[in-house]
């Protein structure tokens, strides 16, 4: 190697480290994908971040990560619930092109689980009478449990975040989705 092509590598690497240290290099383990997502490890390199499955999402609950939230990750869509909810359309799968994101039917979503925190709920802190969390769900996931407070069954929420989307508790939700639970599909080849 010579000298010139070994600085090169050398100030290269160093700048990557540099900027590594200021923004995430560790995979963001947090994200909630779009339903049909593929295994995250595979997601990430499959996905070209073309802004397809973005441009054609009606509630525009789809963004691409920033840089800042994963190097790794940056370009590919999530979604933030407590922002936008999914409408569970099912478009994204649709237009697709690489198969990052593949068609599923709606029996087969699960983007992730619901879960209430029961220090922030206004029924479960503060007895008052909201079910709103209760009343948006689209699959019902939500119900009253035998003392009259709001509770999640994990095995029948598919994580669209409609919840937590319409909490009326201000700042963070008293009901929030995480990843936890999300089904991912093995990359299926479309030829």
């Amino acid at each position: 190697m010579k000298r010139r092509e070994f600085l090169k590598f050398f100030f290269g690497v160093g700048a990557f480290l540099i900027y590594g240290l200021k923004f995430k290099i560790t995979r963001n383990s947090t994200l909630i994908r779009p339903p049909g997502a593929i295994e995250e490890d595979v997601f990430i390199y499959k996905c070209i971040r073309c802004g397809e499955c973005i441009k054609i999402c009606p509630a525009f609950c789809l963004k691409p990560v920033k840089i800042d939230e994963g190097i790794f990750e940056w370009g590919t869509p999530f979604i933030k619930p407590r922002e936008r909810a999914c409408l569970l359309c099912l478009s994204c799968g649709k237009v697709c092109p690489t198969g990052a994101i593949q068609k599923v039917k709606f029996e087969e979503v699960k983007i992730g689980t619901a879960k209430i925190d029961t220090n922030r709920c206004l029924v479960w802190r503060e007895n008052k009478d909201c079910f709103v969390c209760m009343e948006v769900c689209p699959v019902g996931a939500v119900y009253k449990n035998e003392n009259g407070k709001p509770v999640v069954d994990p095995e029948i929420c598919v994580g669209c975040g409609q919840c937590e989307q319409n909490c009326p508790v201000l700042g963070e939700s008293a009901i929030r989705v995480t990843n936890k639970g999300q089904k991912r599909k093995k990359l299926i080849n479309r030829r």
